[in-house]
């Protein structure tokens, strides 16, 4: 047997190996929270982009011949849309978070980060070059406690969290975190992957309302807005900055520029349609009255049971039942709190809602269960 075998196996007997499987059932999986994935303008915009004759893949990484108008436009247009001064567009989310950490904070700098950040920060921390602390989740006294000591030992200071959490569903004190920056001449970087399209004022995130200088924004293409990709918002001297020592930027090919222009458009959408988010939210509130599980303050709701081959069989009779849900397992999520991630998308209304409910509280209470309160520990992932 090789190691990779016995790696399979050894997650086999701990209710922990991963396999791919299409989705089916009602949607409470996804993150197309706003169901733009399926919009008919998205569809326009494809269809008149190749009736146009419009190139579909890049050809090259952006600095050689893969720059294409569309991709400028769409920066262009998001800097406005976000209130920057610039913004640079990547294939994915993961990668424009990886270029963050590895190229932005350097050797005599320090990252203090939430114990539940995003993996995509993890391994672009792991591969800076700078030192890194991490606080308890959305603790502001740890995070204090956390710049106050690095404040003496760093040249640049850098604060990095998530707006909405994938798997807790709960919303940082941004405005709080932003005064600790003040207080302590650190730059915040704040992924709004989760919360671009659905939060703020306008849509804008949950950081819309905060001052942009020291601040730099990951907004994610691929969930809420129905597309892909990752736009990084910031200061201009800090996009130049990331063009010219990003290597995830230099040395990738650049996404479809196709990609970029149905981007363009989802970002338009949100200003245009902006029932969808106050659907959404209006659905939060009756699943939050109907469901057998703690409140959310997001679109995202967990049902933490714990053991994971509980989770797992749970999951699989939700699947049985005509609900697409999957079980989320260590290490995505901490030790002991392996758990249903339910998702919700303007797709579904208050019936299917009250009846998930009903399904949801028999299952619990044949399995005598009762889900627990969010987690602060560390996620391993």
């Amino acid at each position: 047997m090789t190691r990779f075998a016995g790696a399979l196996q050894q997650l086999e007997i701990e209710n922990r190996r991963r396999s791919l499987r299409p989705s089916g059932g009602i949607d409470f999986s996804s993150n197309d929270y706003l169901k733009l994935a399926e919009h008919p303008a998205l569809r326009q915009t494809m269809l008149e982009w190749a009736e146009q004759g419009g190139v579909i893949g890049s050809g090259g990484s952006r600095l050689l011949h893969g720059n294409h108008p569309a991709h400028e436009k769409l920066e262009c247009f998001a800097a406005q849309f976000f209130g920057a001064e610039k913004a640079l567009y990547f294939a994915t989310g993961f990668q424009a978070n990886h270029a963050l950490f590895t190229t932005l904070p350097e050797r005599r700098d320090i990252v203090v980060y939430d114990s539940l950040i995003h993996a995509s920060v993890r391994d672009g921390i792991k591969g800076s070059f700078a030192h890194a602390i991490k606080f308890q989740h959305n603790d502001l006294n740890d995070c204090e406690d956390a710049l106050r000591s690095a404040r003496e030992k760093a040249e640049y200071l850098w604060l990095a969290i998530e707006s909405v959490y994938s798997m807790e569903g709960d919303i940082a004190p941004l405005s709080d975190f932003h005064e600790l920056c003040l207080k302590y001449d650190a730059y915040l970087i704040v992924d709004e992957a989760h919360a671009t399209g659905i939060f703020g004022a306008s849509g804008r995130g949950v950081a819309e309302s905060l001052p942009k200088e020291h601040r730099v924004t990951l907004h994610t293409g691929s969930k809420a807005l129905g597309v892909a990709g990752g736009l990084v918002t910031a200061p201009a001297e800090i996009i130049d900055y990331l063009i010219n020592k990003a290597r995830p930027f230099i040395y990738s090919t650049a996404p479809p520029p196709v990609q970029a222009a149905l981007l363009h458009r989802a970002l338009k959408l949100v200003d245009e349609e902006p029932e969808r988010r106050k659907h959404l939210i209006a659905l939060r509130d009756h699943a939050n009255k109907v469901l057998p599980v703690p409140a959310s303050a997001t679109q995202i709701i967990p049902v933490i049971l714990g053991d994971d081959k509980l989770t797992l069989e749970i999951a699989a009779e939700l699947q049985n039942a005509g609900f697409d849900i999957r079980a989320i397992r260590p290490p995505t999520v901490p030790e002991g709190t392996a758990r249903l991630r339910l998702s919700l998308n303007t797709g579904l209304d208050e019936k299917t809602l009250d009846t998930l409910a009903e399904c949801l509280t028999t299952l619990l209470n044949s399995h005598d269960v009762i889900p627990t309160e969010q987690s602060d520990e560390e996620s391993c992932q």
